[in-house]
């Protein structure tokens, strides 16, 4: 009987130390986790470190010198803030935008037109390139619309003294550096200024700058002095070269016949003509109908 309650005694102390090892051991892990999150909650309170940068105050145009007035300095997190972007003003001072700057901007250094370019238009000239200036009147520079930094196909219309003329599309997505002697889309030219060209007595032909490569710079000069130039603006995003066909005066009249095959303009003269001889063509489509008609 006494060797049986031993037995049990040895038993209890074990499920004791057992329950004691493990009431320290979730002791431990609830301390540990309570420490931890203790430690993160101090670092999420702890105020982060930030970086000074360099951002635009206003909006910045291409060819204009920076000056102090025109940067603000501002804290973000590194995080945040581009590999390139300007930490201290004077390394934007003086400089000039090769492409427009948004106000609040990160100024970032590929943004900018190396120190040694100069300042203005030949600053934002890229390497390699050509800047080329074209007198072309109100309704083929695309009615005043047009802003640098925008991107224009070339349309020439030329042809032989005494032949048809041609339009066909020279160049495509060539970008504009200046609009008469804006460099920005915010700078107002001095005519302007002055009351625009009532102050002469006569209107001026506005005048368009654009970036080209040398050997479109002599296509360009050659088109502009034998026929007449024309500049059809492109959204910002759509650079992408499309195929032409060009046009003629013996392509721009109409269709006839089943297949829709075209007419020239003499074609369409003889066909007024037959009109004297009091026959009506009605043309519709691809069906034709003649009717006799009696003249006065």
């Amino acid at each position: 009987m006494a060797k049986t309650s031993t037995g049990g005694r040895l038993k209890a102390a074990i499920f004791l130390l057992v329950s004691m090892f493990a009431a320290a051991l979730a002791s431990l892990v609830i301390f540990t986790v309570i420490r931890n999150f203790q430690t993160q909650l101090a670092e999420a309170q702890a105020p982060k470190e930030y970086k000074t940068i360099i951002v635009a105050k206003r909006t910045l145009w291409p060819g204009e010198t920076l000056k102090e007035e025109d940067l603000d300095i501002k804290e973000f997190p590194p995080d945040f803030i581009p590999a390139e972007a300007l930490t201290v003003k004077e390394e934007a001072i003086n400089r000039v935008p090769r492409e427009r700057i948004l106000s609040q901007e990160f100024i970032r250094k590929e943004r900018l037109a190396l120190r040694e370019a100069g300042r203005g238009l030949n600053a934002i000239v890229p390497r390699g390139m050509r800047a080329v200036s074209l007198d072309i009147s109100g309704g083929s520079a695309v009615s005043g619309f047009l802003n640098p930094g925008n991107y224009v196909d070339i349309l020439v219309t030329i042809g032989e003294k005494g032949g048809p003329l041609q339009t066909v599309t020279m160049l495509q997505a060539v970008t504009v550096l200046a609009v008469n002697d804006r460099l920005g889309a915010k700078q107002v030219t001095k005519e302007k200024a002055k009351g625009g060209s009532k102050a002469s007595g006569r209107r001026s032909k506005p005048s368009v700058t654009v970036a080209v490569t040398p050997d479109q710079a002599e296509k360009i000069t050659y088109a502009h002095t034998q026929g007449e130039v024309t500049l059809t603006l492109r959204n910002d995003i759509d650079v992408t070269s499309v195929e032409t066909h060009g046009a003629m005066n013996t392509n721009l009249i109409g269709t006839d016949g089943p297949e829709g095959t075209r007419i020239t303009v003499k074609e369409y003269q003889e066909r007024l003509a037959k009109q004297q001889d009091g026959t009506l063509i009605i043309i519709k489509g691809s069906k034709k109908t003649e009717d006799s008609v009696t003249l006065p």
